[in-house]
């Protein structure tokens, strides 16, 4: 599979899991800013990998991509955001 075609893939992926995440955490509380500040960076690091993508440079989007999954992941794992139990997206505590 070209580099191009694995960005796609991840993109797509990506798209799934942002489609079922959603902050869990009390507006009004503290850990709700912290989840917050998690989210904006997954949108921050998807966005730039969308910008890569658009300058035909795939392995920074390949790059951002898996920075942006991996708060994502750190997110569902520490109990900030609700992934609605998919285990094939990602990775759970329990």
């Amino acid at each position: 599979m070209e580099l191009k075609e694995k960005v796609e893939k991840y993109f797509e992926i990506e798209k799934a899991a942002l489609d079922k995440i959603r902050i869990i955490a009390p507006v009004d509380s503290y850990i709700y800013g912290i989840a917050k500040d998690h989210m904006d960076m997954v949108l921050n690091y998807y966005n730039d990998a969308k910008y890569f993508y658009s300058k035909n440079d795939f392995i920074n989007a390949f790059a951002a991509l898996n920075y942006s999954y991996g708060w994502i992941d750190s997110a569902i794992r520490i109990g900030l955001f609700d992934g609605n139990s998919d285990h094939r997206l990602f990775t759970h505590f329990k």
